[in-house]
């Protein structure tokens, strides 16, 4: 959830603008505002996340042009989060496929290890939240692409923070932001949608019995699946994950200027 910038550490300094756009973009890749939704009022961001209403048109104002929001004027406007269309989620990853090979090695050593200390350490209430969240996915009818996501989300980051490692959390959710762009050019298929939910179930049963070595391995398998399905996707459409981006991709930088003096590393 949106996070008070009197509690968020960066590395260096970043001018306020800046700040709220990465906040405010992390939320939105982690699904926590869907497409579609109407983003908190500039009044309400203001009080979250402790800045002036400068700062927080600046960095809707990034969101906007980098096309992650739609700013509508009017009596029931506001800032409305967008759909990545393949098109744009292709756009984005120009120049990152490297990048993208080596998110998900790093992956593949976090997310089984995360599982394996959860499965020792998680406890009932944890357990109870994924269940439901398990119940949700399987038994909701009509729940979009972007709903589903959410929930896979919220299951990773539960799993993650029952690791009772704050390193290895913060890891898991920066995969996860970093992933983003990748798994908005799976299309939405009935196989995907079981092939994950059923992975899910495996990492629950897992969980629930403290077995660590098959939470670990239930977790490799999970997360190669999903490498396996944004490969295919990206293969549909020319990019070979192995081999690299196509012959003329330019790497972009995520941050465009769009007002004098203004730059960030959101993204």
């Amino acid at each position: 959830m949106l996070q008070h910038l009197s509690h968020k550490v960066t590395p260096f300094r970043l001018r306020l603008g800046e700040q709220v756009a990465e906040l405010l973009l992390a939320a939105i890749r982690l699904h926590e505002f869907l497409p579609g939704e109407r983003l908190p009022s500039e009044r309400e961001l203001c009080a979250r996340l402790g800045v002036n209403r400068t700062a927080v048109r600046e960095g809707l104002r990034w969101l906007e042009h980098q096309r992650f929001i739609e700013v509508r004027r009017g009596k029931y406007g506001g800032a409305f989060v967008l759909h990545a269309p393949v098109e744009l989620a292709l756009e984005r990853l120009q120049g990152k496929i490297p990048d993208l090979r080596q998110l998900f090695e790093f992956r593949g050593v976090i997310e089984p290890m995360a599982a394996a200390m959860a499965a020792e350490r998680i406890d009932d209430a944890e357990l109870g939240r994924l269940r439901g969240l398990r119940e949700r996915e399987q038994g909701e009818l009509g729940l979009t692409r972007a709903q589903f996501r959410a929930i896979d989300v919220e299951i990773h980051e539960i799993i993650a923070a029952a690791s009772r490692n704050e390193y290895i959390f913060q890891a898991v959710r920066e995969i996860r932001l970093r992933l983003a762009p990748g798994l908005d050019v799976i299309g939405r298929t009935l196989t995907r949608r079981r092939e994950s939910q059923a992975g899910h179930a495996e990492l629950l049963d897992a969980l629930e019995r403290h077995d660590a070595q098959a939470a670990a391995a239930v977790m490799e398998r999970h997360i190669a699946a999903t490498r396996r399905a944004i490969a295919a996707s990206l293969r549909d459409n020319g990019i070979d994950l192995a081999a690299g981006a196509p012959a003329g991709a330019v790497a972009t930088s995520s941050w465009q200027p769009t007002a004098k003096g203004t730059g960030s590393r959101a993204g």
